[in-house]
Protein backbone atom coordinates (compact mmCIF):
# COMPACT_ATOMS: atom_id res chain seq x y z
CA UNK A 1 0.00 0.00 0.00
CA UNK A 2 1.25 3.47 -0.88
CA UNK A 3 0.09 6.71 0.75
CA UNK A 4 0.61 10.11 -0.87
CA UNK A 5 1.52 12.79 1.67
CA UNK A 6 0.55 16.38 0.90
CA UNK A 7 1.05 19.38 3.13
CA UNK A 8 0.95 23.18 3.05
CA UNK A 9 -0.68 23.56 -0.36
CA UNK A 10 -1.46 27.18 0.51
CA UNK A 11 -3.99 27.95 -2.22
CA UNK A 12 -1.45 27.18 -4.96
CA UNK A 13 -3.40 25.42 -7.70
CA UNK A 14 -0.47 25.19 -10.12
CA UNK A 15 1.66 23.41 -7.53
CA UNK A 16 -0.97 20.89 -6.42
CA UNK A 17 -1.88 20.08 -10.02
CA UNK A 18 1.76 19.51 -10.92
CA UNK A 19 2.22 17.25 -7.89
CA UNK A 20 -0.86 15.17 -8.64
CA UNK A 21 0.18 14.83 -12.27
CA UNK A 22 3.62 13.65 -11.14
CA UNK A 23 2.30 10.97 -8.80
CA UNK A 24 2.13 7.69 -10.69
CA UNK A 25 0.05 5.62 -8.30
CA UNK A 26 -0.97 5.71 -4.67
CA UNK A 27 -3.75 3.93 -2.83
CA UNK A 28 -4.78 6.92 -0.76
CA UNK A 29 -3.70 10.39 0.31
CA UNK A 30 -3.31 12.19 3.60
CA UNK A 31 -3.18 15.97 3.84
CA UNK A 32 -1.35 17.62 6.73
CA UNK A 33 -3.14 20.95 6.65
CA UNK A 34 -2.77 24.52 5.46
CA UNK A 35 -4.71 23.91 2.29
CA UNK A 36 -5.31 27.67 2.19
CA UNK A 37 -3.43 30.87 3.00
CA UNK A 38 -0.89 32.94 1.03
CA UNK A 39 -2.09 31.99 -2.47
CA UNK A 40 -4.99 33.05 -4.70
CA UNK A 41 -6.87 29.77 -5.32
CA UNK A 42 -8.33 28.73 -1.94
CA UNK A 43 -11.64 27.30 -3.18
CA UNK A 44 -9.96 25.35 -5.96
CA UNK A 45 -7.41 23.80 -3.60
CA UNK A 46 -10.00 22.83 -0.98
CA UNK A 47 -12.14 21.22 -3.65
CA UNK A 48 -9.12 19.37 -5.06
CA UNK A 49 -8.38 17.93 -1.60
CA UNK A 50 -12.05 17.01 -1.18
CA UNK A 51 -11.99 15.23 -4.55
CA UNK A 52 -9.06 13.11 -3.36
CA UNK A 53 -11.28 11.85 -0.51
CA UNK A 54 -8.24 11.86 1.73
CA UNK A 55 -7.78 11.98 5.46
CA UNK A 56 -6.96 15.57 6.33
CA UNK A 57 -6.02 17.61 9.40
CA UNK A 58 -6.38 21.34 9.81
CA UNK A 59 -3.46 23.74 9.83
CA UNK A 60 -3.10 27.14 11.46
CA UNK A 61 -4.11 28.98 8.27
CA UNK A 62 -7.10 26.70 7.68
CA UNK A 63 -8.37 27.37 11.18
CA UNK A 64 -7.52 31.07 11.12
CA UNK A 65 -9.69 31.77 8.08
CA UNK A 66 -12.70 30.24 9.87
CA UNK A 67 -12.04 31.98 13.20
CA UNK A 68 -10.55 29.08 15.15
CA UNK A 69 -7.05 30.63 15.47
CA UNK A 70 -6.40 34.27 16.38
CA UNK A 71 -4.99 36.10 13.35
CA UNK A 72 -2.79 38.27 15.60
CA UNK A 73 -0.49 35.24 15.72
CA UNK A 74 0.45 35.88 12.07
CA UNK A 75 2.68 38.45 10.38
CA UNK A 76 1.26 41.21 8.19
CA UNK A 77 1.37 39.35 4.87
CA UNK A 78 -0.12 36.19 6.33
CA UNK A 79 -2.90 38.17 8.05
CA UNK A 80 -3.72 39.96 4.82
CA UNK A 81 -4.00 36.65 3.00
CA UNK A 82 -6.13 35.13 5.76
CA UNK A 83 -8.59 38.03 5.67
CA UNK A 84 -8.71 37.95 1.86
CA UNK A 85 -9.23 34.17 1.87
CA UNK A 86 -12.05 34.36 4.41
CA UNK A 87 -13.95 36.63 2.02
CA UNK A 88 -13.48 34.28 -0.94
CA UNK A 89 -14.50 30.95 0.54
CA UNK A 90 -17.71 29.22 -0.45
CA UNK A 91 -19.95 28.10 2.41
CA UNK A 92 -19.32 24.41 1.74
CA UNK A 93 -15.58 25.00 1.88
CA UNK A 94 -15.85 26.95 5.14
CA UNK A 95 -17.75 24.02 6.61
CA UNK A 96 -15.08 21.64 5.35
CA UNK A 97 -12.33 23.57 7.12
CA UNK A 98 -14.43 23.74 10.28
CA UNK A 99 -14.83 19.95 10.20
CA UNK A 100 -11.11 19.14 10.13
CA UNK A 101 -9.56 17.30 13.06
CA UNK A 102 -6.12 17.89 14.55
CA UNK A 103 -4.61 14.39 14.21
CA UNK A 104 -4.67 11.43 11.84
CA UNK A 105 -3.94 7.97 13.23
CA UNK A 106 -2.90 5.28 10.77
CA UNK A 107 -1.90 1.67 11.46
CA UNK A 108 1.21 0.51 13.33
CA UNK A 109 1.73 3.64 15.44
CA UNK A 110 1.88 6.02 12.49
CA UNK A 111 0.42 9.47 13.14
CA UNK A 112 0.08 12.70 11.20
CA UNK A 113 -0.42 16.27 12.43
CA UNK A 114 0.16 19.73 11.04
CA UNK A 115 2.54 21.12 13.67
CA UNK A 116 3.53 18.59 16.33
CA UNK A 117 1.87 15.99 18.56
CA UNK A 118 2.31 18.39 21.47
CA UNK A 119 0.65 21.33 19.73
CA UNK A 120 -0.92 20.08 16.49
CA UNK A 121 -1.67 23.53 15.12
CA UNK A 122 1.09 25.95 16.07
CA UNK A 123 4.31 24.21 17.18
CA UNK A 124 7.25 23.96 14.79
CA UNK A 125 9.71 21.06 15.06
CA UNK A 126 12.90 22.75 13.88
CA UNK A 127 15.69 21.40 16.07
CA UNK A 128 16.88 18.28 17.85
CA UNK A 129 15.89 19.58 21.30
CA UNK A 130 12.25 19.94 20.28
CA UNK A 131 12.36 16.60 18.47
CA UNK A 132 13.84 14.92 21.57
CA UNK A 133 11.02 16.23 23.74
CA UNK A 134 8.42 14.97 21.25
CA UNK A 135 10.04 11.54 21.05
CA UNK A 136 10.10 11.29 24.87
CA UNK A 137 6.47 12.32 25.37
CA UNK A 138 4.71 10.47 22.56
CA UNK A 139 4.74 6.83 21.54
CA UNK A 140 4.82 6.62 17.74
CA UNK A 141 6.86 4.83 15.11
CA UNK A 142 6.45 7.60 12.54
CA UNK A 143 4.91 11.03 12.93
CA UNK A 144 4.37 12.93 9.71
CA UNK A 145 4.31 16.71 10.18
CA UNK A 146 4.07 19.85 8.05
CA UNK A 147 3.97 23.53 9.10
CA UNK A 148 7.67 24.41 8.73
CA UNK A 149 7.69 23.95 4.92
CA UNK A 150 11.09 22.27 5.32
CA UNK A 151 11.52 18.77 3.89
CA UNK A 152 13.52 16.72 6.37
CA UNK A 153 13.60 13.89 8.89
CA UNK A 154 14.47 13.57 12.57
CA UNK A 155 15.25 10.00 13.63
CA UNK A 156 15.75 8.54 17.11
CA UNK A 157 17.97 5.46 17.42
CA UNK A 158 16.46 3.51 20.31
CA UNK A 159 19.70 1.59 20.89
CA UNK A 160 21.70 4.67 21.90
CA UNK A 161 19.08 7.49 22.05
CA UNK A 162 20.93 9.42 19.37
CA UNK A 163 18.87 11.86 17.31
CA UNK A 164 19.90 12.62 13.75
CA UNK A 165 18.49 15.04 11.19
CA UNK A 166 18.67 14.83 7.41
CA UNK A 167 17.63 17.68 5.12
CA UNK A 168 15.68 16.55 2.05
CA UNK A 169 15.58 19.86 0.17
CA UNK A 170 16.38 17.99 -3.05
CA UNK A 171 14.19 15.00 -2.28
CA UNK A 172 15.38 11.59 -1.14
CA UNK A 173 14.60 8.20 0.35
CA UNK A 174 14.04 7.27 4.00
CA UNK A 175 14.28 3.57 4.82
CA UNK A 176 12.35 2.87 8.01
CA UNK A 177 14.47 0.89 10.47
CA UNK A 178 12.98 -1.34 13.17
CA UNK A 179 15.33 0.24 15.72
CA UNK A 180 14.43 3.85 14.97
CA UNK A 181 11.51 6.23 15.33
CA UNK A 182 10.86 9.11 12.97
CA UNK A 183 9.47 12.62 12.64
CA UNK A 184 9.16 13.20 8.91
CA UNK A 185 8.29 16.41 7.07
CA UNK A 186 7.69 15.82 3.37
CA UNK A 187 7.85 19.55 2.67
CA UNK A 188 5.38 22.05 1.27
CA UNK A 189 3.44 21.64 -1.94
CA UNK A 190 2.65 25.32 -2.39
CA UNK A 191 5.28 27.41 -0.60
CA UNK A 192 8.62 25.65 0.01
CA UNK A 193 11.01 27.42 2.37
CA UNK A 194 14.12 25.26 2.13
CA UNK A 195 15.74 27.14 -0.72
CA UNK A 196 14.30 24.87 -3.40
CA UNK A 197 11.28 26.47 -5.10
CA UNK A 198 10.01 23.15 -6.49
CA UNK A 199 6.82 21.72 -4.96
CA UNK A 200 7.49 18.99 -2.40
CA UNK A 201 5.50 15.89 -1.46
CA UNK A 202 6.01 12.36 -0.14
CA UNK A 203 4.94 8.77 -0.73
CA UNK A 204 4.94 6.30 2.14
CA UNK A 205 5.27 2.70 0.93
CA UNK A 206 3.97 0.56 3.80
CA UNK A 207 4.91 -2.75 2.18
CA UNK A 208 8.61 -1.92 1.91
CA UNK A 209 8.87 0.55 4.81
CA UNK A 210 10.14 3.43 2.67
CA UNK A 211 9.24 7.11 2.51
CA UNK A 212 10.27 8.88 -0.69
CA UNK A 213 10.28 12.68 -0.89
CA UNK A 214 9.94 14.21 -4.34
CA UNK A 215 10.40 17.71 -5.78
CA UNK A 216 8.40 18.83 -8.80
CA UNK A 217 8.64 21.94 -10.98
CA UNK A 218 5.48 23.96 -11.59
CA UNK A 219 4.70 27.21 -13.46
CA UNK A 220 5.58 29.58 -10.61
CA UNK A 221 5.00 32.70 -12.73
CA UNK A 222 1.32 31.83 -13.13
CA UNK A 223 0.89 31.52 -9.37
CA UNK A 224 2.74 34.81 -8.85
CA UNK A 225 0.54 36.62 -11.38
CA UNK A 226 -2.60 35.38 -9.61
CA UNK A 227 -1.33 36.55 -6.21
CA UNK A 228 -0.51 40.03 -7.52
CA UNK A 229 -3.76 40.33 -9.50
CA UNK A 230 -5.74 39.39 -6.41
CA UNK A 231 -4.22 42.34 -4.54
CA UNK A 232 -2.36 40.13 -2.06
CA UNK A 233 1.03 41.28 -0.73
CA UNK A 234 3.67 41.13 -3.47
CA UNK A 235 6.12 39.48 -1.07
CA UNK A 236 3.95 36.35 -1.18
CA UNK A 237 4.56 36.13 -4.90
CA UNK A 238 8.25 37.03 -4.80
CA UNK A 239 9.22 34.40 -2.23
CA UNK A 240 8.01 31.56 -4.45
CA UNK A 241 10.88 32.16 -6.88
CA UNK A 242 13.45 31.55 -4.14
CA UNK A 243 11.77 28.85 -2.08
CA UNK A 244 11.98 31.01 1.04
Amino acid sequence: MKIGILSDIHSNSEAINSVLKNIKRVDEFICLGDIVGYGADPNYCIEKVKDLNCKCVGGNHDFAVVGKVNINYFNYAARAAILWTSRQLKKDNINFLLSLNKKIELKNKVFAVHGSPQDPILEYILDKNTASLIFSKFNFKICFVGHSHLAGCFSLDENNNQIDYINYRNGGRIEISKNKRYIINCGSVGQPRDGNPKASYGIYDLKYGIVNIYRVSYPIHLTQDKIINAGLPKSLADRLSYGR
